[in-house]
């Protein structure tokens, strides 16, 4: 492995844990070494470790406040990058990255949600939908935490069923 390639991993890692997510994931991403990203994130936030444990699906976060719509788009931009050939950790940091720009104050995506959105969405554990009406792609709430499992945007009823996105 050249060193540029592994510098650029770790400059990604570096944005990753900046924004708060926890190591595991940022190795499971990486394939950096647990001690190297431990002591990333003891620079970056000057703690030993993150706090406490995390939801471990995007269900547990969407019960805990989450927004299905900031995730939803997340899944809908890690797709297409995804799709443009770029890696893992480049299609997730292009996802994020749009979604920071997106945000308003009011709203506090987590990090480690976002993924979790992504990878449940690519391993089938939670429904991907199209709106027949406006045509946006989100998260079918088939855990039946809200009340509507209509479009997140225009509130119609009517979807496409797309699964695990190829």
């Amino acid at each position: 492995m050249s060193s540029k390639p592994y510098s650029d991993m770790q400059n990604q890692a570096a944005i990753l844990i900046e924004s708060g997510m926890r190591i595991a994931l940022v190795h499971s991403m990486t394939g950096l070494p647990m001690r190297m990203l431990r002591d990333l994130w003891s620079a970056i936030h000057g703690e030993l470790k993150p706090p406490g444990r995390m939801p471990y699906n995007s269900i547990a976060y969407i019960k805990n406040g989450q927004s299905v719509t900031g995730l939803a788009m997340v899944v809908s931009v890690y797709l297409y990058a995804e799709k443009e050939r770029k890696s893992i950790v480049e299609s997730f940091l292009t996802a994020w990255e749009a979604s920071q720009l997106s945000a308003d104050s009011d709203s506090n995506l987590d990090i480690n949600a976002a993924w979790y959105a992504v990878r449940d969405v690519k391993a089938g554990i939670i429904t991907w939908c199209r709106c027949n009406r406006c045509g946006a792609s989100y998260i079918l709430d088939t855990k039946m935490t809200r009340k509507s499992d209509g479009c997140n945007y225009c509130g119609t009823m009517g979807k496409k069923i797309i699964g695990v996105a190829q």
